[in-house]
């Protein structure tokens, strides 16, 4: 069974919003209409791209992916191997978060009424105000916090079926959320990195994410530490810097060194707290009971 409704309510804040029935089902001509076609969204759609004026079409964002390490066919135009697997556009953009920005105070999120107000000096309209403000600002920071785009990408990277059926090395989230920035992303914490800085080229669309065996691509093993080195992130890193292991799984089998690290001190750690725990509850069961005696039988 397929939901057919549109809520008018959830559509007029979408990122949509503007957009006519029309403009996504171009082959719809009547009311009530005959059997509809799949969408297309490569077509030229409602808006004019201003420094262009030409109408806007995806077709670049399909041409990115096309040549990324998602596309669902090799460089020679061959489909690859479990095509199905490969992302569709809907399974990274159900539906982008809307985290407005303030710019003035910096210390709550929403729309800057100082802001708004510079807008009306010039412009008149009010919702042409708020949708253009909403526009830009949406586009200035990050439309979903770290840990939010983790979870996307767990969706495909975390998956043991998929993990074993593309002979991927580790469970990428998974391993993500070991490290120090994965621990920091799960307490929302947003000045960690997430799986876009250091798997897209600095200033490049998110959709040319590239394989890492690929000499462009930011993760190429002579490339990494370009990723630390960001001006936001770890300026002057060099490339032992970035030489080890991100996404290793602390078992026997992926990284023997920081596993044998990692059980030194789960034993250490327990063998400090345990006896002091001891001692602790001792000392409370003599606070409590102070004429307790244990009497030998004879």
């Amino acid at each position: 069974m397929k939901l057919l409704y549109v809520n008018e309510e959830i559509f007029n804040i979408s990122i949509h919003q503007k957009v006519k029935c029309e403009g996504c089902h171009a082959d719809i001509k009547k009311i009530p209409h005959d059997p509809v076609n799949k969408v297309d969204c490569l077509i030229e759609c409602h808006i004019i791209e201003p420094s262009s004026e030409q109408k806007f079409s995806h077709k670049d964002v399909d041409t990115y992916v096309k040549k990324s390490v998602h596309a669902s066919v090799d460089k020679y135009g061959m489909p690859k191997k479990y095509q199905e697997d490969m992302p569709t556009c809907k399974n990274c953009h159900d539906e982008p978060l809307y985290r407005p920005l303030s710019f003035f105070k910096q210390v709550r999120p929403g729309i800057s009424d100082t802001a708004l107000g510079r807008c009306r000096v010039c412009h008149k309209k009010e919702e042409f105000i708020l949708r253009f403000y909403n526009h830009v600002t949406t586009r200035l920071h990050r439309t979903r916090n770290p840990i939010n785009i983790a979870e996307v990408c767990a969706r495909c990277h975390d998956d043991p079926l998929l993990v074993e059926r593309h002979g991927l090395s580790t469970r990428a989230v998974f391993s993500y959320r070991e490290t120090f920035h994965g621990k920091a992303a799960g307490y929302f914490n947003e000045k960690v990195p997430d799986c876009l800085d250091c798997h897209v080229n600095t200033g490049e669309s998110v959709h040319q994410m590239m394989n890492h065996t690929d000499p462009v691509s930011i993760t190429y093993k002579e490339n990494r530490y370009k990723a630390c080195a960001n001006v936001e992130c770890h300026p002057g890193a060099s490339p032992q810097f970035a030489s080890y292991k991100v996404h290793a799984e602390f078992n026997l089998e992926q990284s023997p060194v920081q596993y044998y690290f990692t059980l030194f001190f789960i034993i250490l750690t327990g063998g400090t707290l345990l006896p002091l725990m001891v001692i602790i509850f001792l000392d409370l069961i003599r606070r409590l009971f102070p004429d307790a005696v244990i009497r030998r039988r004879r």
